[in-house]
């Protein structure tokens, strides 16, 4: 007889809507974010252009969706502050809105902690995928 065939690991998801993190961007930018994670039923603890007010959540061991919109291309100074507050804040799960393809861009915010990127523009699909990538943990 031979060997089962390998099984990739599952994935399972965390419990629910995850509560979620708005930073960077406009304002009417988070407004639309914020529309789209509230009727997705994820509760929104914070929301700014910066990371200002982070530190001052709840610690708690539940995951916690981050959105930042990194804005500008020009302006790249949102990589040291997702990464600072990545490191202080171990519930976050960083998601990563970029404003344009690239590749060199989208590797920084990984680099920074970012668990998943998406591109402007971007269908509501494909920003609800990857609102749910970010908190799905290993079983």
């Amino acid at each position: 007889m031979s060997a089962p065939p390998e099984v990739a690991p599952t994935l399972t998801a965390s419990a629910g809507p995850a509560p979620a993190v708005i930073l960077g961007g406009s304002e009417d930018t988070r407004l639309l974010l914020r529309g789209l994670l509230r009727l997705h039923r994820h509760r929104i603890l914070l929301e700014g252009p910066s990371a200002e007010g982070i530190d001052g959540l709840p610690d708690s061991s539940e995951p916690k969706v981050l959105v930042l919109d990194a804005g500008a291309k020009e302006d790249s100074s949102w990589t040291e502050s997702l990464a600072a507050v990545l490191q202080r804040r171990a519930d976050l799960r960083a998601l990563v809105i970029l404003p344009t393809s690239d590749p060199a861009l989208a590797a920084r915010a990984r680099a920074a902690g970012a668990r998943a990127v998406l591109v402007r523009p971007f269908a509501i699909r494909e920003f609800v995928e990857a609102v749910d990538s970010v908190v799905i943990l290993p079983p």
